[in-house]
């Protein structure tokens, strides 16, 4: 029987929470292990990230192991890990296939449906410095997670074999969350995704937060979902995200727990990541509880300086948001909270605030005001 999960990524701590919603246990090798996070299960912090994970993995008492964010870029550590503690989450011969965008770009035309020109650095028929640099392509790296180091052509890169150049497309930014067993898939929710400056991230392109939406519209992109769970067989929780115009328009594929899961599991009070494990081991699937009325949003605050986590901090954090409390932890109006001590440098992630609302369009509002209040507490010594 699996009871114990252990778990390797980025950011545990959202799909840590969901697994003890579910009723598991869990311990976490995480590259922050921040102070909320070491409350749902222990905790190693990996100081080298993702590369220390096998030995953690190979010493913890776990019956089986998942990953999120960032590890899916590394199919061969993954590949070697898996051969000793059972895997629930997609193969690499899974991740291979739907982290390539050359693969996805073959994909979309097969099925039909739209997906940005997408081409080799240094390919002589897409050259976007001829006669200056275009702003119409953007070079992406192939391992990158939440928009990190995507940007506008201004010169090619020395190390070509690590990027690629896509054609830029109007849109709106959005994901899909999609459960996968053996015979079909559903997509769960559909989020607005937050991007860039304008939301305080450090970069163009870097994910800064997203609003589920409701009701849930799954009819152009349903399809989709369906041509990349047949022909990669992917298994259990996943997303991808598109641009939503005329017509939905595929740009990558997030083969794990996704950052927005958080918000489709705060509208039905209920842990997505048991019916991935349900998934994965071949069981029969819960029925996945309807929507609740109203939506929920999330928004990534980033160090808008040096920081040093104080003891204080927390405390007034705590005051202001409540997280210490036990059942917080699972419906959290503040997550990935860094223990005291902790330094944070300029355009590095503070922590996740969350708000939930009636309508889409108190999410923004909601989100500024929580944001306004923690600002308050990080740099009181600037008012």
């Amino acid at each position: 029987m699996v009871k114990r999960i252990g778990l390797i990524g980025a950011s545990c701590r959202a799909m840590a929470a969901s697994l003890v919603r579910g009723g598991f246990s869990v311990c976490a090798a995480d590259m922050f292990a921040d102070g909320d996070l070491a409350q749902l299960g222990d905790v190693k912090q990996l100081r080298s990230y993702p590369w220390s994970a096998p030995r953690w993995l190979r010493q913890a008492d776990v019956d089986a192991w998942c990953y999120t964010g960032g590890l899916e870029n590394y199919p061969r550590l993954i590949e070697r890990v898996a051969a000793e503690k059972r895997l629930l989450g997609n193969s690499p011969i899974t991740l291979r296939k739907v982290r390539d965008p050359f693969w996805l770009a073959d994909l979309a035309k097969r099925h039909g449906f739209p997906f940005p020109e997408t081409c080799r650095v240094h390919d002589p028929a897409y050259d976007p410095m001829d006669p200056r640099p275009s702003d119409q392509w953007l070079l992406k790296p192939y391992r990158s997670a939440g928009g990190l180091n995507i940007q506008p052509v201004s010169s090619l890169p020395e190390l070509a074999h690590r990027f690629y150049l896509q054609r830029k497309m109007p849109g709106m930014p959005m994901s899909a969350v999609v459960l996968s067993t053996r015979d079909a898939c559903r997509v769960v929710g559909v989020s607005r995704l937050m991007i860039g400056q304008e939301y305080g991230a450090p970069g163009p392109f870097v994910f800064a937060g997203a609003s589920s939406t409701y009701p849930l519209k799954s009819e152009g992109i349903q399809p989709i979902a369906d041509a990349i769970r047949d022909e990669a067989g992917l298994i259990g929780l996943w997303g991808f995200d598109f641009l939503q115009s005329d017509v939905p328009l595929l740009l990558e594929v997030n083969p794990r727990w996704t950052a927005t899961m958080a918000l489709h599991e705060r509208m039905r009070n209920d842990g997505l990541m048991k019916h991935h494990l349900q998934a994965c081991l071949h069981q029969e699937i819960d029925l996945l509880p309807q929507y609740a009325l109203g939506v929920s949003g999330m928004r990534i605050l980033y160090a808008k300086k040096r920081l040093r986590v104080t003891d204080d901090m927390l405390d007034r954090m705590d005051e202001v948001f409540g997280f210490r409390h036990p059942l917080a932890l699972l419906a959290p109006s503040i997550g990935d909270i860094p223990t005291a001590g902790t330094t944070i440098e300029t355009g590095h992630p503070v922590c996740t605030l969350y708000v939930d609302r009636s309508e889409e369009s108190q999410i923004e509002p909601g989100l500024a005001e929580s944001e306004a209040k923690l600002n308050e507490i990080l740099y009181a010594e600037d008012v």
